[in-house]
C-alpha cells in the first residue's frame, strides 16, 4: 500500500504514488478461510480502491488475528495505522512484521516512519539507517531519518544523510530539514541559502523555523511508503 506523500512540519508534499499491498502467502495444506476472514479480505481490497486507511486497518485488525504470523500482513497493518493517525499502534505492528520476517526491509521504512510520529526517535533512526544501507538515496526514507537524527541533536547526522539525495529528488522538506540541521548547528548563511530552495508558498513555515531559534521543531509529518 502507499499513501500520498506529505512533507516535513505537515505539509504536503510534491507527489503521490500507489503500492500494493504486501503478498499474503498461503502454506500448503492451509485450511480454507473462514468466512470472517474471507468478508475481511474483501473488505480490504473494497477499503484501498478507496485509499480508505481506517477501513483498511479495521480489515487487518480481522485478519492478523486470523494469521498472527504472517509478516506481510502485519506489515500492511502497520502502515494503515499510521495512515490512519495511529503511529505508536503501527510502530509495534511494523517491528512485528521484522520479527517474524527478518529480511522484510519494508518493515524496516515503517518502524522509522511510524517510529518518528509515535515518539520513538532512536528506534526511528536506526530503522532508518538500516533501511538505507540497501536503499541508499531513497529520498522519503533519508528524510525521515533525517528528521530522525534532528529530534536525538544530532544534526552532523542529518546532514550527511540529506547529502546522499540526489538533487533531482529532493522536495521543500528536505531543503526544510537541512536548513533547520544547519541552524541547529550555527550556521545560518548556510541555513537560510537551504531555504532559499523552498517553495515561495512556504514562505511561512520558513519564518516560523526561524522565529524558533536552535531546535525549535515543527510537526511531524514523515514521508509515507518505501520506494
Amino acid at each position: 500500500m502507499r499513501g500520498g506523500r506529505a512533507g516535513r512540519n505537515g505539509r504536503s508534499g510534491a507527489s503521490s504514488g500507489a503500492r500494493q499491498p504486501a503478498t499474503r502467502r498461503r502454506q500448503a495444506g492451509a485450511t480454507a478461510p473462514s468466512p470472517e476472514t474471507h468478508a475481511a479480505t474483501a473488505a480490504l481490497l473494497h477499503a484501498l480502491t478507496r485509499g480508505d486507511f481506517p477501513a483498511a486497518t479495521a480489515a487487518l485488525d480481522i485478519l492478523v488475528v486470523a494469521e498472527p504470523d504472517n509478516a506481510a500482513l502485519h506489515y500492511n497493518h502497520a502502515l494503515a495505522l499510521r495512515l490512519s493517525g495511529r503511529p505508536g499502534d503501527g510502530f509495534a505492528a511494523a517491528r512485528r512484521a521484522r520479527e517474524l520476517d527478518p529480511a522484510n526491509v519494508k518493515a524496516l521504512f515503517e518502524i522509522c516512519a511510524c517510529g518518528l510520529e509515535a515518539g520513538e526517535p532512536q528506534a526511528s533512526f536506526d530503522a532508518g539507517t538500516a533501511y538505507l544501507a540497501s536503499h541508499p538515496g531513497d529520498p522519503d526514507a533519508a528524510l525521515n531519518t533525517a528528521r530522525a537524527a534532528l529530534l536525538l541533536d544530532r544534526q552532523a547526522d542529518a546532514l550527511e544523510i540529506l547529502s546522499e539525495i540526489a538533487a533531482g529528488a529532493l522536495s521543500d522538506g528536505h531543503h526544510l530539514c537541512r536548513g533547520e540541521a544547519l541552524r541547529d548547528l550555527g550556521r545560518f548563511d548556510e541555513a537560510e541559502r537551504a531555504w532559499a530552495s523552498v517553495d515561495p508558498a512556504h514562505a511561512g513555515i520558513v519564518l516560523s523555523l526561524r522565529s524558533k531559534g536552535a531546535r525549535g521543531r515543527l510537526a511531524l509529518n514523515p514521508r509515507s511508503s518505501p520506494s
